[in-house]
């Protein structure tokens, strides 16, 4: 009897054990693997870059290319890059992520001197252009390039600043700041309501909407503050002697990177005070991201790079966390 019970229990721990290592959404640092998706990285001067967070695996997309504008569709499947060729004339790109290889072209011709910063639709079917000097906010279908809407501002002492930060949510509808608050745009883009204020002088309207639809991240007060959709339960989930900024929700909307723990620079050309990727649950919780502070927070690095501090990855310049 005794025999068959300790049978059945080395079975049971063989079970269990080929159905933890056999998780992928497993986070396991240990391997490489630090979650799902993909991190597309604006790295300076060195283009487009694909950091695969299952195998650890750094690659490029599109290599030294200098302009700022781009985004990644929700999916991770293309970007979109943008190429100003003449004062009269933006053009934007869209190519494969997988190779880098060009799907089509946009013409957009601005009032400005060039079009405002691509950011595409969660659903891929429209650009919405970060306002300019005399743009105002812009959306184009991507099908055709036609302008659907330019939007200067909303009520009576509103108007768009020039490349005032906006931000795409999974409805369809677009955050962005007035007046010291965080607004959501209707889906038909005619008008706006508040979402709520955000009481720190250093916010400039930056703010990144979680895929599920439930959250919103917001970079003030030197940390990173959640808080749910309806601008409700607004808490701060970061802490450290230094700051942190530029959040982005993870596609499943479990995590939230960012970019933390400014330190000496790895990249040639880059600042005295480099910023590292660090990711954190999103879970509401408060995490010390200083490496070693708090064993929940992950410190990415590529495969077979490693950092005698426990920083993660060197970031200079914007990323995205997609599919």
């Amino acid at each position: 009897m005794k025999r068959k019970q300790l049978l059945w229990t080395v079975v049971a721990m063989m079970m269990l054990n080929a159905c933890s290592k056999s998780n992928p959404d497993e986070v396991n640092p240990d391997n490489g693997h630090y979650g799902s998706g993909n991190i597309f990285i604006k790295q300076g001067t060195e283009g487009i870059t694909k950091f695969d967070l299952t195998t650890g695996i750094l690659s490029s997309v599109i290599p030294n290319w200098l302009s700022a504008g781009w985004d990644i569709s929700w999916d991770g499947k293309k970007g979109v890059k943008e190429v100003n060729e003449s004062s009269y004339d933006t053009r934007y790109i869209f190519f494969n992520t997988a190779d880098g290889s060009t799907i089509k072209e946009l013409f957009y011709e601005p009032n400005d001197n060039n079009g405002g910063l691509p950011y595409i639709s969660p659903d891929g079917s429209k650009l919405a252009l970060r306002p300019t000097l005399r743009d105002g906010l812009v959306i184009l279908d991507v099908n055709t390039g036609h302008v659907l809407r330019n939007i200067s501002g909303y009520g009576n002492t509103h108007e768009f600043e020039y490349l005032d930060p906006i931000c795409w949510e999974p409805g369809g509808t677009i955050l962005f700041k007035k007046d010291g608050g965080l607004w959501r745009t209707s889906n038909d883009f005619g008008r706006a309501t508040k979402v709520r204020d955000i009481p720190f002088s250093d916010w400039r309207g930056y703010a990144d909407a979680s895929p599920d639809g439930k959250k919103i991240v917001v970079p003030a007060g030197n940390h990173i503050w959640l808080m749910n959709a309806d601008g409700s339960d607004f808490h701060a989930v970061t802490e450290s002697n230094q700051d942190e900024f530029s959040p982005c929700f993870s596609p499943d909307s479990k995590y939230i990177a960012m970019k933390a723990n400014a330190r000496a620079p790895e990249i040639a050309g880059s600042s005295d005070n480099a910023y590292h990727l660090c990711i954190i649950p999103a879970d509401g919780e408060v995490y010390k991201v200083y490496p070693g502070e708090d064993k929940r927070v992950i410190h990415p690095r590529a495969r077979g790079d490693e950092d005698s501090r426990g920083l993660g990855m060197t970031i200079v310049g914007d990323f995205v966390w997609r599919q």
